[in-house]
Order: structure tokens, then C-alpha cells, then sequence
């Protein structure tokens, strides 16, 4: 009785524990911020579509390598730190290596998928 009401008042709280955790972890991740010539993961707010990731990277001038893990994520090629700010002002929330978190920003294809199973069993396409 006492472990489900625990379990109850942790799933009440657990939305204000993950908003903590997201406010005390956002600031680090800058210290992953890309430098300028590399690939970087463009995070835009949630609820941006491609379509809204493609125009506001195109408003800057930058090229899109391709979509990310959700539709609101490009991985980008910055050519200096100014196209950086330019996209944060774009509405880019964060610039991020694209592997910073695991490569979880990365969308995963199948392509990507049939190229690990061959390499596993040896054979070539």
C-alpha cells in the first residue's frame, strides 16, 4: 500500500523533475557547442516541422546535410561562428556535435541499418 501511493506521488512530481533536470543540464551543453567548419545537430523548438527546419536554415544560407532523429532537428555544416548565431536567431535552440549524445540526434535509416547487418555477416552489396 505504501509503494503504490510512492509510486503514485513520483508520477505526479516526475514532470517537474524532468523540467529540473532539463534546466540544470541545458547550460552544459554548450560547452558541446561545434566550432565553425564542422557538422553540427541544429535543435529547434519542438513542434517545428522539416518544412520549418529547411526554411530557417535556407534564410541563413546554410545547407542542410540532412533531417535529424525528429523533424525538428538538421544536421548542418557551419562554415563560420556568424552562420551559427544567424541560426540561433533563426530560431535554432542549441548547436550541438551531432554525436554529442550518443549519436541520438542522428536519425537512424535503413540504409545505415543494412550496411551494419552486411558488414556483420561479411557479405557486400
Amino acid at each position: 500500500m505504501v509503494l503504490i501511493r510512492l509510486l503514485q506521488n513520483f508520477r505526479a512530481i516526475l514532470p517537474a523533475i524532468m523540467v529540473g533536470l532539463a534546466v540544470i543540464s541545458a547550460p552544459l551543453l554548450i560547452l558541446f557547442e561545434p566550432v565553425e567548419g564542422e557538422a553540427a545537430a541544429a535543435i529547434f523548438p519542438p513542434g517545428w516541422t522539416e518544412a520549418d527546419v529547411l526554411q530557417a536554415a535556407a534564410g541563413v544560407d546554410l545547407s542542410v546535410i540532412r533531417i535529424g532523429a525528429t523533424s525538428n532537428i538538421a544536421i548542418v555544416q557551419l562554415p563560420t561562428i556568424t552562420a551559427a548565431r544567424s541560426l540561433r536567431q533563426a530560431g535554432a535552440l542549441l548547436l550541438l556535435p551531432p554525436n554529442v549524445l550518443g549519436g541520438c540526434l542522428l536519425a537512424k535509416t535503413d540504409q545505415t541499418l543494412f550496411s551494419r547487418s552486411t558488414s556483420m555477416s561479411g557479405t557486400s552489396t
